[in-house]
């Protein structure tokens, strides 16, 4: 009888035990007081527990989080959706607009084309009705200001120097920029033995304008300019010359007086 006794001692059962440090005890207890338990865990299964419970919450947080974030990103679908529908529309009026731009500058290629061909007829209404969608009225009457060739083609008056041809010889000092009298386009560049370096260009309605002595030329053959665009640098004359510009003005292969026609620019004496 004591033998069991100690045996139940031993194994945690009866008024006498005491438990390990960690360990944990639940004693559960019916209303009516009859056939208690006792439920010992011990210090591993007490750690395994908290362990678990860790996890387990960990986990649980976790998917509150994840569920707050798919939440969130689900009430900005409708939000994003508008923006994206927005942001087609803006697209395809872009796109609309390039097209127009793009037939704006194919029109103003012809214009340019137009104002630059020595074999154009005057601009009429043709002309008028190729631009009217795309300029205004003001820049109607700058197209009308500049079929002829008459603008200086330098940007100072520099000094006439006297000649019995119907060129112009205008002394600047070297380096000046030489600058196109009209729209038009390149048809010559040249090494000119008696005049240097030397620039052609073909205007509207059978003008020619001719440029020599100069030191640097910035165009090409074939190349279409503005006016007042600059073409070359002054300064290389052949001979003892002092640095200038030859200025040639023909209308359908006869030589002019440049003078008849320039209206525009810093000109000298009778030409301002």
């Amino acid at each position: 009888m004591a033998e069991d006794k100690e045996r139940t001692g031993e194994r945690g059962y009866g008024n006498i035990y005491t438990p390990h440090a960690g360990a944990m005890i639940i004693h559960v207890q019916r209303e009516s007081g009859l056939a208690n338990r006792t439920l010992i865990f011990t210090q591993r299964q007490v750690r395994l527990f908290r362990i678990g419970a860790i996890v387990l919450g960990s986990l649980i947080a976790f998917g509150a989080v994840s569920w707050f974030f798919l939440a969130a990103q689900a009430a900005r679908v409708p939000y994003l959706t508008r923006r994206v529908d927005q942001l087609q529309h803006d697209v395809a009026r872009v796109d609309t607009l390039q097209r127009s731009l793009n037939a704006l500058a194919a029109r103003f290629q012809q214009v340019q084309h137009m104002m630059g061909s020595s074999s154009m007829s005057p601009v009429g209404d043709t002309l008028a009705k190729a631009i009217a969608p795309a300029v205004t009225a003001v820049a109607v009457a700058r197209v009308d200001s500049v079929i002829l060739p008459d603008q200086w083609p330098l940007p100072m008056a520099g000094t006439l120097i006297t000649s019995t041809s119907p060129a112009l010889e205008i002394a600047v000092p070297q380096g000046t920029a030489i600058r196109a009298a009209g729209a038009g386009l390149i048809v010559e560049v040249a090494d000119d033995s008696t005049l240097g370096k030397l620039i052609r260009i073909s205007h509207r309605s059978g003008y020619e304008t001719i440029y020599a002595g100069a030191s640097e030329v910035r165009v090409s053959k074939g190349q279409r300019v503005a006016a007042g665009a600059v073409i070359a640098l002054s300064g290389d004359t052949p001979g003892n010359f002092e640095p200038h510009l030859h200025f040639e003005m023909r209308r359908h292969g006869v030589a002019i007086d440049a003078s008849s026609v320039i209206k525009k620019g810093p000109a000298h004496g009778d030409l301002q």
